[in-house]
This record gives structure tokens, sequence and C-alpha cells, in this order.
């Protein structure tokens, strides 16, 4: 069977950002400049004959049609993702920033620093602005660990509590930006962080 492809990396830059709604955000994942995913992108939708996004003033829209290529396209790439996990360890290195805020516990810390050495997340950076967003925003960091906060404008929030052996609480919260919620690492970061958090 031939199988009807348009440029793979027309493809990758796609998905990003559409993710993000955001040719900026997609590149600092994608490692490229902003334009060489706007110029991916072109390229797609002529490949495809269709319009995908909408550019605005301040921002992406998908189109109908956008949407409903995304909705497939992201199905296939967990796909391929799932398939490429089952036989090669090598794709599984990537450095997964997170910023571990100073000011929380020394327990949890230590907790934080077990996973990291058993390899169960991925590099973990401490720092004393770990509150700052523009270090996701940025692309600095790609999570961020502090103490709890309620609501940040464009971040998204997990809100998280760790049980100290003495019997306390404390309220926690990992910080994202919104593309990335759900992201492959996102659910491997949250699966390692609920063996502790308990």
């Amino acid at each position: 069977m031939t199988y009807r492809l348009p440029p793979l990396n027309g493809l990758r830059a796609f998905e990003a950002a559409a993710r993000h709604l955001s040719f900026k955000h997609a590149a600092i994942e994608l490692c490229v400049t902003a334009g060489a995913v706007s110029q991916q992108v072109k390229g797609l939708e002529t490949s495809l004959g269709t319009t995908l996004f909408n550019r605005l003033p301040r921002g992406l829209m998908l189109t109908p049609e956008g949407e409903i290529y995304l909705e497939s396209i992201g199905e296939a790439f967990d796909v391929i993702s799932s398939a490429t996990d089952k036989i090669s360890n090598s794709l599984k290195g990537r450095r997964y920033r997170i910023g571990l805020s100073s000011t929380l516990s020394e327990e949890f810390r230590s907790q934080i620093k077990t996973l990291q050495d058993a390899g169960e997340i991925g590099v973990v950076v401490e720092v004393s602005q770990a509150n700052n967003p523009d270090l996701l925003q940025g692309g600095d960091l790609d999570v961020m660990l502090r103490p709890r906060i309620k609501s940040h404008p464009g971040l998204h929030l997990d809100q998280l509590e760790f049980h100290h052996s003495s019997g306390n609480i404390e309220n926690l919260t990992l910080a994202l930006m919104p593309g990335n919620k759900g992201c492959w690492e996102h659910q491997l970061l949250m699966k390692a962080l609920a063996k502790i958090l308990v």
C-alpha cells in the first residue's frame, strides 16, 4: 500500500502550533525558529490545498479543517510514540527541565531527588525564582513545582498535596504552559509524582 503523506516536518510543526496556538511556543518545543514553524505549516497547507490556521494579530486560531486534522494527527502521533517506546530507549532521554522552588520543604525536595536519581523524572533545576512564569513562557523550564497558587493567567496549574511523615500536608502547584498539558513528559511526571504524593 502506498500512503498519501504530506511533508512530515510540516505535520510536526502543525501539531505543536495547534496545541500551543502559537508559532513561537511551538518553535521553543521543537528547537527551531518561529519562522521555520510558520514556513513548515504554510508548506503543509499548500500541500493539502486548505488553510489550517487563521492568523490573528495575537496568535492563531484553528479553522474547522484544522480542528478536524488536529484530532487525527494527534492520535497518529500518539500511536507512533507508543510504538517507538516499545522498541527503543534512545528517544527517551529528552532533557525535561523541572524548576523546583527552593522554598519547598526539605522532605519534599529530598523525595524529588530520589525520583531523579532513579531516572523516573527529567532534570531537576532548583531555582529560587520558581514562581516566575517568565521561566516557562520563555522556554527556560518545561514545568515548575512551587508552593500553591490558585490561578495564573496563561499557565495550566495542577494542584498537588504532599503528605509529610509528620502528618502535615504541604500544598503544591505544578505549573506549565497550557500547550504542554497532557504531553508524554507531563503524563510521566504526574505518574512519578503520584508515588510520593501519598
